[in-house]
């Protein structure tokens, strides 16, 4: 891609110091931009990118901010009169606009613009290939085999996962087949009727072949002759008195009517797009899209901006780009409720060369594709009005217990700390985030204590607490909270203050003080108590974040324990140390496979002979009987 740098800077005055131009200014150096495409960086006094846009003629669409015709309202004339200079960037074409239009809004992050935060990607399901298949979900479309999505989330596609390979019986264990057939003892999920069973021999390979076919027309939405098929199957098993088989395809007919119920045909069953929805106001706004495979509307996904991000026809184009360069699936079709303008065609020019193939790039204005696009848009208000009520509940939650613990700001970040212990091992504090009254799990952190080697709370809050002020310099993840709770009383809350103190902030902190019951009785401060009974909406807040702060040190304490366990186990084994503990369980990923492996299996592990990879087994064999 070519691109000429074309910088426009602001003005010097006599003394060669830098100083504000005016709007007439900024119009008038706009006005002198050629009539080409290319892209312009708008900045604030203080240098800050605040906003990037892309045109096919620079000169009229700068021009257009600052011509003394100009009407413009809300987020656009709010960006305006911040706009204290601006630079360009020719391009050859409105496409190679497109793209460094992003690149700058990726590395800028400008307050105006509409973003998308990079994701780990936008997984699928996969059928590997041979005569025995497996089915995983994975993030990419890498290597041979059926894919199936994408889906909006992790926790989507599991699930439908999961239900898919119970309702057929398909292994989910690690072995190998047919390698592993008639090897060592099937696992506890075909004790509890979850998996047929295919290691034990008793599974043909046309029985397998059978449940594999069901499971992809189960993916591929084929809801309705599935079921058909499984009943057929199921009254033919009964009649032959085969009860068992018959339960089997029972199970199998629930299991797809329950994914069905979920996904509803909405279209022809050869129709595959994504239809985007929009709503804005001057609070925000939000984008719905719906993902329509095989004529079901098998996911959907929504994004919210904030009432400073402008939606027009050029950030919605550059949204668009953004959406699908993290994503390795794009359908033939594209279904907008809203009209990009002139944005549309290096949209499309950009989809096209992506996947090599034709994109429709469409705004249905009648019939059902435009009745589909207006359930987008719909989805997308009624989202929208509803995280904004949610806000404004929190908002005044907030409000409240900044009045109640009389601080003076109100606290959009609260964190809470507590210790969790074994005896004097194992010493672990956990770290959860509250967030404008949620929970922020993916900020939750937790700290192993080295400094002290028996139980002492007192000294693993200071500890915890000092090496997480040592991380406020990284970024939002570690943001400086406005409000620090701990889990305990007056003793806790002066370590915690004097923590505070040795890192040069001031945020409040108070203690909660659990009754008899374990429940949430007081707050202190240190000296104070404030009590809740009076105020049941506090105490049923502070009373979920102690709970919560409890059980996420717990648990992350409970992980160390067991991790050590597990390898005091195999430690029992005769040639097995603590290194070779480790390795092992790595190898497996934990000890409920690696008690599922054979012999063979458990010789692959590096460092392993035949010998001790039998003694393992024997070993875990006698664990279980």
């Amino acid at each position: 891609m070519s691109v000429l740098v074309f910088v426009h800077r602001t003005v010097q005055d006599g003394q060669g110091e830098e100083k504000a131009l005016k709007i007439e200014d900024l119009y008038a150096k706009a006005r002198a931009l050629p009539a080409t495409p290319g892209v312009y960086i708008m900045r604030n006094s203080s240098g800050t990118v605040i906003y990037v846009g892309k045109s096919k003629a620079l000169r009229n669409r700068v021009g257009s901010y600052f011509a003394p015709y100009g009407k413009h309202y809300g987020k656009t004339l709010r960006m305006i009169n911040s706009v204290n200079d601006f630079e360009v960037y020719h391009t050859a074409t409105e496409l190679e606009a497109l793209v460094l239009e992003n690149q700058f809004i990726k590395q800028f992050m400008p307050k105006y613009n509409i973003k998308l935060k990079d994701s780990s990607g936008y997984p699928y399901i996969k059928l590997s290939e041979g005569d025995y298949p497996r089915l995983s979900v994975v993030n990419k479309r890498e290597g041979e085999g059926r894919y199936f999505g994408p889906f909006a989330s992790h926790g989507t596609a599991k699930d439908i996962l999961d239900t898919a390979i119970k309702a057929f019986g398909l292994p989910t264990c690690g072995r190998k087949f047919p390698e592993d057939i008639g090897k060592g003892r099937p696992c506890l999920n075909y004790q509890i009727k979850q998996c047929s069973g295919l290691c034990t021999g008793k599974i043909s390979k046309a029985d397998y072949a059978e449940s594999v076919a069901g499971v992809v027309k189960l993916l591929g939405g084929d809801y309705g002759f599935l079921e058909k098929e499984l009943e057929a199957k199921m009254n033919s098993a009964a009649e032959k008195m085969d009860f068992e088989r018959a339960a089997k395809y029972r199970d199998s007919m629930r299991a797809v009517k329950k994914i069905g119920d979920k996904q509803h045909i909405i279209a022809s069953v050869d129709t595959e797009a994504d239809v985007f929805g929009i709503y804005t106001d001057e609070l925000g706004s939000a984008v719905t899209v719906l993902f329509v495979r095989n004529g079901a509307l098998v996911d959907k996904e929504s994004f919210f901006f904030g009432a400073e991000e402008i939606i027009s026809d050029a950030t919605l184009a550059s949204f668009l780009q953004r959406f699908y360069e993290i994503r390795d699936f794009i359908p033939k079709q594209v279904w907008l409720d809203f009209d990009i303008g002139e944005e549309a065609e290096p949209v499309a020019e950009w989809l096209r060369n992506r996947t090599d193939c034709v994109i429709k790039l469409l705004s249905p204005k009648r019939g059902d594709k435009k009745a589909l696009c207006s359930q987008a848009s719909n989805n997308a208000k009624e989202l929208c009005l509803h995280r904004r009520a949610e806000f404004e509940r929190q908002n005044d939650l907030l409000v409240s217990i900044a009045k109640f613990l009389n601080v003076e700001v109100v606290p959009e970040r609260i964190e809470v700390y507590d210790i969790s212990n074994s005896g004097d091992e194992h010493i672990t504090a956990g770290m959860i985030v509250v967030e404008d009254g949620r929970f922020c799990k993916r900020k939750y952190r937790s700290f192993n204590i080295k400094s002290t080697e028996a139980q002492d709370d007192y000294g693993a809050l200071r500890e915890a607490l000092s090496r997480r002020f040592a991380h406020i310099p990284e970024g939002d993840a570690w943001a400086a909270p406005d409000l620090i709770l701990v889990d305990g009383g007056e003793t806790h809350v002066a370590c915690a203050k004097s923590a505070v103190a040795d890192a040069g902030l001031y945020i409040p902190v108070f203690g909660m003080v659990k009754d008899e019951h374990h429940k949430t009785r007081t707050l202190t401060d240190g000296e104070n108590e404030l009590s809740l009974i009076r105020r049941q909406d506090l105490f049923v807040f502070f009373y979920k974040l102690q709970e919560e702060v409890h059980r996420f040190a717990l648990s992350r304490m409970d992980v160390r324990r067991r991790k050590v366990v597990k390898q005091s186990i195999l430690q029992e084994v005769k040639g097995v140390g603590e290194k070779k503990a480790l390795e092992i369980l790595r190898h497996f990923g934990g000890l409920a496979e690696l008690k599922a492996a054979s012999v063979d299996e458990i010789e692959q592990v590096k460092g392993i002979n035949r010998e001790t990879a039998q003694a393992i087994f024997d070993y875990l064999l006698s664990l279980s009987n």
